[in-house]
């Protein structure tokens, strides 16, 4: 059985709620998980004192594959992240490493750009983006991967920007469903990747 963890973000600056976490509310809904995978959904803080330990205590469970979920008010598409810096820097936190003994970034080798096709034959917009900013985002990304890393595993974490919904727009409703969408054709695709992956090990 593959297990699969999922992670959203709570609010945070001026934004009353957050796209992710009412994305992943509403796929995690419809998805209790089946015999061949199990899921463990997680929203997670926006501050990096309180989100690395609490990103630790969830790798300890050992998941097979992690995907990460947050807005930016910048994009008008899902944007699936390829790089992770090593860097965080924001108006309130000091630049500074986010591993000082990790390497200066990690790239993704799954194969987003085939991922990207899939969703947007689902209608769902989507594109590859260099990387994942600098803030809370980048850091979930980086700390995830590294994890993995450390494991002796690659290629088992991804990062999804989704836009920001105003929930008073008379379409929120639909926006929300489309990023549940998002997510459910992903974790298609991600147990694929597994499937391929572990049979490789076997």
């Amino acid at each position: 059985m593959h297990r699969i963890l999922i992670t959203a973000f709570e609010p945070f600056l001026q934004y009353p709620t957050n796209a992710s976490m009412q994305i992943l509310t509403h796929w995690a809904e419809d998805s209790p998980g089946s015999e061949r995978v199990a899921f463990t959904t997680e929203v997670l803080p926006v501050d990096y004192d309180l989100a690395r330990p609490r990103l630790e205590d969830l790798h300890a469970n050992g998941f097979d594959f992690a995907l990460h979920l947050g807005q930016s008010p910048r994009i008008d598409e899902f944007q699936l992240e390829m790089v992770a810096l090593n860097l965080k820097h924001d108006p309130t936190t000091p630049t500074a490493q986010l591993s000082p003994f990790g390497p200066t970034a990690f790239a993704s080798r799954l194969p987003l750009e085939d991922w990207c096709q899939d969703l947007r034959h689902q209608d769902l917009p989507a594109s590859v983006s260099f990387h994942a900013g600098t803030y809370l985002c980048n850091a979930t990304y980086y700390w995830s991967t590294e994890s993995y890393r450390h494991r002796g595993l690659s290629d088992r974490s991804l990062f999804v920007h989704v836009p920001l919904i105003d929930m008073n727009d008379t379409d929120a409703e639909n926006q929300i469903r489309r990023g549940s969408r998002m997510v459910a054709r992903l974790v298609r695709l991600i147990e694929g990747h597994l499937d391929v992956t572990q049979a490789s090990l076997a």
